[in-house]
């Protein structure tokens, strides 16, 4: 029996067209459920070690109270949630405790990067409350002491990141590799943001992907796969995927924090256009801009006291001159060559599962 007339056909295929269009992204069906059980680890966690540092006075409890309001507010849960992921790519029904657990390390040494990166920057609101050294500067009504007890929650919450990290439940060789893998991790990081903050010359996206990408994308899937005992051709998948998604992850939290809403990204607009943060975007726009937009580019970089006027005035610098295109389209190339490393090393299900963590790394609408 026929099944309808051609118009009818080809309605229904329209119809099966969409509905895959608007499927699931099973990232963000994961990043749900995982911020879920981060979320409460973190709430236990940081109670019962208040209960520890009791007998130390009102100073440690002080510094860990505002390392614990860092950590729990308004997290999205991403590095774990790649953990996860990670895990999930070599063992996919395997019991996921100790990639949470690993992923309540990974969110602890995320604070201590976070309050380290705010105090460098000088900012003083990070996810719409008070960065660390803001909140301890008021706690003591002392400016020098409440920066020097921020950077030392920095330091305790990564100790706090290792001692968790070393009790991960995995085999004695697996531990090893992973407690190792975390170290790299970190070490990345810090030579990125040296790179970043101090040196005259360098490549950012060189810099992105030692400072943010190692952190926030190829390290959490790294020890995902390590914890589940990854072959070598999956964590060479898993690497040649992660670099330049760790890349464009960054790019992409250039463009929100350009041009995002404060509400939302918990920032103020245009916040690294006035701290003079050489973003491949602003890169672009000066090299783009001319005249009286040049002007206004060079009047607000760097410029912690520019008015909100001059900072919009400044975005929409970056708009027309077509930076900020320019930085969409890389964003692309970068997507491109990171799911295209996806062909070989891992399974179709674990390839539908990293594509959907692309796509929401780089929205950045999680």
């Amino acid at each position: 029996m026929p099944l309808g007339t051609k118009s009818s056909r080809r309605r229904r295929r329209q119809r099966k067209g969409q509905a895959k269009a608007i499927a699931p992204n099973p990232f963000l069906s994961l990043l749900g459920a995982i911020k879920l059980d981060i979320d409460d680890k973190l709430e236990r966690f940081f109670a019962d070690e208040l209960v520890r540092v009791k007998g130390h006075g009102t100073e440690i409890r002080a510094l860990l109270r505002a390392t614990a309001a860092l950590s729990s507010r308004g997290g999205k849960r991403l590095r774990p949630t790649l953990l996860v992921a990670g895990f999930r790519v070599v063992s996919p029904g395997g019991d996921l405790e100790p990639a949470l657990d690993a992923g309540l390390a990974l969110e602890l040494l995320h604070t201590y990067l976070l309050v380290h990166d705010d105090w460098m920057d000088g900012d003083a609101l990070r996810r719409g409350g008070p960065t660390v050294h803001a909140a301890l500067r008021e706690h003591f009504d002392d400016e020098r002491l409440g920066e020097v007890t921020a950077i030392l929650a920095g330091d305790f919450a990564a100790a706090l990141a290792t001692e968790v990290m070393g009790r991960v439940r995995a085999p004695v060789a697996r531990q090893s590799a992973v407690l190792a893998a975390f170290a790299e991790m970190q070490k990345s990081a810090i030579i990125g943001q040296v790179l970043d903050v101090a040196a005259k010359k360098h490549d950012p996206e060189t810099m992105y992907a030692l400072k943010t990408g190692s952190y926030t994308v190829r390290g959490p899937l790294r020890l995902g796969a390590l914890l589940a005992g990854a072959k070598d051709s999956t964590l060479k998948a898993l690497d040649a995927y992660a670099a330049p998604v760790g890349i464009a992850f960054q790019l992409a939290d250039d463009l929100l924090s350009a041009f995002g809403n404060p509400s939302v990204t918990g920032k103020a607009l245009g916040n690294d256009l006035r701290a003079g943060k050489r973003t491949p975007l602003v890169l672009e726009g000066f090299k783009r801009a001319r005249g009286s937009d040049r002007k206004l580019l060079t009047a607000t970089f760097g410029n912690a006291r520019a008015s909100q006027a001059q900072v919009k005035k400044a975005l929409d610098v970056l708009e027309r001159s077509g930076a900020r295109r320019k930085t969409e389209d890389r964003i692309e190339e970068l997507l491109a060559e990171g799911l295209g490393a996806l062909r070989k090393g891992v399974s179709a299900q674990a390839r539908e599962l990293l594509e959907g963590a692309a796509l929401a790394l780089t929205a950045r609408r999680v």
